[in-house]
């Protein structure tokens, strides 16, 4: 059997018959939703754009995928291949979201939605309108981000972090943003992911083992295979189908726009270069030799993003400041990698862009590092100084053993780091902060700018993540403890605020 055929007997006319029962339906006037939501435009604009999205982020990661030799395809059975994946396989992208997707329908159509529920989440379900469960969503979808990450460098391993890596940020986003819309309709929710992966499962088993359409390799998967299905298989048709229930859900829900629309009124620019900071850190494990592109990049875009927050507190002068503390951080640098004061005797071996020998990342480092450092720090010097120390623990590792940035001269039992170092890290750190508070006081001050220090706890999760998955494994567990600890020490007032939002929210329900 062909890929081409396995179409023709399992995807056409479940596609089909889904696709008749919809036209009947709608000829007797029922919303294609029914009361999730009444306003057919609206579903099948989403409807038809998830198949758009799913091959466009699909795509590049299939063709990796295909390259690395995970997946593989008999030249008989398939009939042409764009890049290295099949025909049939860009087809399957879209045939598996317009299935799901009308199937979705066709319940949401028999399954009545309350009405309080679609209004305000907080007076339906208990548990769809408790907002911790975003934050659930967000936690255990994140860990399964790190597990992918991690298992990306088990060879066994390979084939699952692929799938966990690529799809469990973009749920975890969808639970973050909208995790009690999505429970809202719990029966709809289950009912919808359920029957269409059961359905693939058994149509997968029979492709892989009775056809031999398709296969993936036993080198790079852990070669669990009940009733013949590869525990990776039924997880990607799992988390697929997961993607396609969870977004239309979203895309559908009335209350989806208004949290949008609060979002976009709430974005600011900086936020934008925060969360490209710490995109460009992901494929760093995958692509260690694009690491002077993507780490000078990354930390473009954060010191970008602490120039526009400064702004917004202290308009202009924010420049004066940047450059300044730039210039310092460059000054310094100079200073030490030639005579040795204050850090101890290094040199530098970074390849470019340099600026006299000295990385570009590296004052742009000192800029946006310290300020973050400053913020969380309330503006005490002290605890700024301590920030910066914690933080350069974690970072010598990275940039000596790893990226060799740097090259110490002497021996100590930390990564021939000397003592001296930290010491001058600390007392450049605490110059700096008590600078910032003498010449922009405000950026101490409280209000709805937002919390820049949020640049640092990024920092805190991704270097002790990078040092665990390139090996560094006692470097990676001191990181975590310290500048994590150090991080959520200094956080207990977002944890509170955190903490007062889910009781004031209970409390209403109660009501």
């Amino acid at each position: 059997m062909t890929y081409l055929q396995y179409h023709y007997i399992f995807t056409f006319p479940l596609l089909l018959i889904l696709a008749f029962i919809t036209w009947l339906e709608l000829r007797r006037g029922r919303a294609v939703v029914g009361d999730y939501r009444s306003q057919n435009r609206w579903a099948w604009g989403f409807f038809w754009l998830m198949p758009i999205i799913a091959t466009l982020y699909t795509t590049p990661w299939d063709n990796y995928l295909i390259y690395k030799g995970v997946w593989n395809y008999p030249p008989e059975r398939v009939l042409f291949t764009i890049g290295y994946v099949p025909f049939e396989e860009h087809l399957f992208f879209v045939l598996q979201c317009l299935i799901v997707g009308l199937w979705l329908f066709l319940l949401l159509r028999r399954i009545p939605s309350s009405e309080k529920s679609l209004n305000n989440p907080l007076e339906g379900s208990s548990r769809a309108g408790n907002p911790l469960h975003r934050w659930i969503g967000l936690g255990f979808f994140g860990l399964l981000s790190m597990i992918g990450a991690a298992l990306l460098f088990v060879p066994h391993g390979f084939y699952m972090g692929l799938i966990l890596a690529w799809a469990c940020p973009i749920i975890a986003f969808q639970w973050v943003f909208g995790g009690d819309l999505i429970l809202s309709n719990r029966k709809a929710f289950w009912w919808g992911l359920l029957p269409p992966t059961v359905y693939l499962w058994i149509t997968d088993t029979l492709a892989i083992g009775t056809w031999g359409i398709w296969d993936i390799s036993r080198e790079l998967s852990f070669n669990i295979r009940p009733f013949g299905l590869p525990l990776e298989e039924a997880v990607f048709f799992l988390i697929t189908n997961l993607l396609v229930v969870q977004g239309l859900l979203l895309f559908l829900h009335p209350l989806a726009v208004k949290r949008a629309q609060k979002l976009a009124l709430a974005f600011k620019p900086w936020v934008g270069c925060i969360a490209l900071f710490a995109l460009l850190k992901i494929p760093v494990p995958l692509w260690n030799e694009g690491f002077p592109l993507l780490g000078t990049l990354s930390t473009c875009f954060l010191a970008l993003g602490a120039l526009l927050w400064a702004w917004q507190k202290i308009g202009p002068r924010a420049l004066l400041l940047a450059l300044f503390t730039f210039g310092l951080g460059l000054a310094v640098e100079l200073l030490g990698s030639r005579t040795g004061f204050p850090f101890g005797a290094y040199s530098y071996t970074a390849p470019q862009p340099t600026l006299w020998g000295v990385p570009l990342l590296v004052p742009l480092g000192w800029w946006a590092m310290t300020l973050s450092a400053h913020v969380m720090a309330k503006g005490k010097p002290f605890w700024t100084g301590a920030l910066l120390v914690v933080w350069d623990i974690a970072l010598e590792p990275m940039m000596t053993a790893q990226q060799h940035y740097w090259v110490w001269n002497g021996s100590s039992l930390y990564y021939n780091v000397p003592l001296q170092n930290f010491v001058a890290w600390f007392g450049v750190g605490v110059l700096i902060s008590w600078l910032f508070g003498k010449f922009a006081p405000k950026l101490n001050t409280k209000d709805s700018g937002g919390d820049f220090g949020w640049a640092y706890r990024l920092e805190a999760l991704f270097l002790p993540m990078g040092l665990l998955l390139y090996g560094h494994y006692a470097a990676a567990l001191i990181s975590l403890v310290l500048m994590g600890g150090l991080a959520l020490w200094h956080s207990q007032n977002l944890l509170e605020r955190l903490r007062k939002g889910a009781s004031k929210l209970r409390l209403e329900q109660d009501v």
